[in-house]
């Protein structure tokens, strides 16, 4: 027996096959041991289904029946479903890696009248933008942030150079809650912040504001009433609210009071600890605390497995002091000079063409705010309207979109529809595998059957 004839005949071996079969087992037990773990199927993808401990596996399969059918030859007849059935198999792995390689499974998220082009899937970048005069922002670092399968560490971490600049990432929680306190700052720039208190006999709440410098207003909507912190002075937005003007080097702020109707209820300036009346259902706002130059400290405190209220975070240090980003919520770093901002997030893909949203709609269980169905009108590039409901989805240049879901506001009312975006080039791929392994078990059961006729009338 020469050396290839043994190969073959190890590969195509029981023992060989029963060892395979087991260790599937065992790598799928594992992945369902660790989703049920981490709460988390895109962490058992990550760590089991798409590990080299997984493709090792389904290679060793492949490579064992390429060997059991190279075994058999010449092939006769009868072989025919097992040739088949074993074709199939292998067809359908290659199918599936297809889909993984090159198929995208994601979502966009569009209000009515809005148009999208991008569609965001579960791959994660880290993105750092620059602005030299302020204004206009340029990426200058654009990289995939597999922070789960190559965890940043203080002793290993991601360097991202900035020019003059370096940015390093030195921890990560996949699962985290947020939080955050806000400290004085002797770095002047630093944007200043206030603490408050809003009460009534029903109402009694205490928030923190923080100027955020690269827009005109920072605001808190706290239902009965909206808290404004703005370098200068603004009209108003047509709801009831306390707008405090902040301006440098003075130890208190004016303060503007509309109403509803964007009219002027009462102005004037306060000083920490002094309250205001508002005039709106017996509402008082106190000034706490004024900080000219506050910090907002952010950390995130690591859970073992997901729930709803937790993110992804990445820590890094900057400039000599630590900072975190969440997913998916960008962090302004400002200089003397420059600015910086810095994206921890899913990864977008370009569509390829724009799909515009007209009109959604949703229907609830009568007596209920639940919602029975909701459905999406669309338009697409070449000019066609189509609905997308929950069991009828759009196929269109490739890609299929169903309705997955919504955003509404405090009120109920919808605003945003969300649909769940698939493209699978490896479709057909695992159609026909599927196909062969069918028509190769029913062959296989064919010709069991026709031997058995034969032996009973030999009888």
């Amino acid at each position: 027996m020469s050396l290839a004839e043994k190969i073959i005949k190890f590969f195509a071996s029981i023992k060989l096959a029963a060892f395979t079969i087991l260790a599937i087992g065992v790598v799928s037990a594992v992945g369902t041991i660790t989703e049920a773990k981490y709460n988390d199927a895109d962490m058992a993808n990550k760590l089991v289904y798409h590990s080299p401990w997984m493709y090792a596996v389904l290679g060793l399969l492949i490579i064992q029946l390429v060997a059991v059918m190279i075994d058999r030859w010449p092939w006769k007849q009868h072989h025919a479903g097992f040739v088949l059935a074993h074709i199939g198999i292998i067809i359908l792995l290659i199918g599936s890696w297809v889909t993984q390689r090159y198929g995208i499974d994601g979502s966009i998220a569009f209000g009515i009248g809005e148009a999208r082009n991008m569609v965001l899937v579960k791959d994660r970048d880290l993105i750092v933008f620059a602005s030299l005069d302020g204004t206009e922002m340029r990426a200058i670092y654009d990289a995939p942030a597999d922070f789960v399968r190559q965890p940043p560490t203080a002793e290993k971490p991601l360097i991202v150079p900035l020019g003059g600049d370096e940015l390093r990432i030195v921890d990560h929680h996949q699962f985290a809650f947020r939080d955050a306190q806000i400290n004085a700052s002797e770095d002047p720039n630093d944007a200043p912040a206030i603490r408050f208190q809003l009460e009534n006999p029903n109402v009694n709440m205490t928030e923190w504001l923080r100027l955020d410098r690269s827009r005109k207003r920072s605001e808190l909507d706290l239902g009965p009433a909206k808290v404004v912190l703005s370098p200068e002075v603004l009209p108003p937005s047509g709801q009831n609210e306390v707008v405090l003007v902040v301006k440098p080097g003075q130890s208190t702020l004016d303060y503007l009071i509309y109403n509803k109707d964007k009219s002027l209820r009462k102005k004037g300036q306060v000083a920490q600890a002094e309250t205001i009346d508002t005039g709106w259902m017996g509402l008082k706002f106190r000034l706490l605390r004024y900080l000219p130059h506050a910090e907002e400290k952010v950390s995130y405190q690591p859970m073992s497995y997901f729930t709803p209220v937790t993110t992804s975070a990445a820590k890094f240090v900057f400039n000599g002091r630590e900072h975190w980003v969440a997913l998916n919520q960008p962090l302004k770093l400002y200089m003397k000079d420059r600015a910086y901002v810095v994206i921890y997030g899913n990864r977008q893909l370009p569509l390829g063409f724009a799909l515009n949203l007209k009109e959604f709609r949703m229907d609830k269980y009568q007596g209920t705010n639940r919602a029975a169905t909701y459905e999406s009108d669309v338009t697409t590039p070449d000019g066609q309207a189509v609905t997308i409901s929950m069991n009828e989805p759009l196929k269109y240049a490739g890609f299929t979109f169903y309705q997955s879901s919504f955003e509404q506001d405090d009120s109920g009312r919808p605003t945003v529809s969300v649909l769940s975006v698939n493209k699978d080039p490896g479709r057909w791929i695992k159609y026909l595998g599927s196909f062969l392994i069918v028509l190769g078990s029913v062959v296989l059961f064919w010709f069991k059957r026709v031997k058995w006729l034969k032996k009973g009338s030999a009888v």
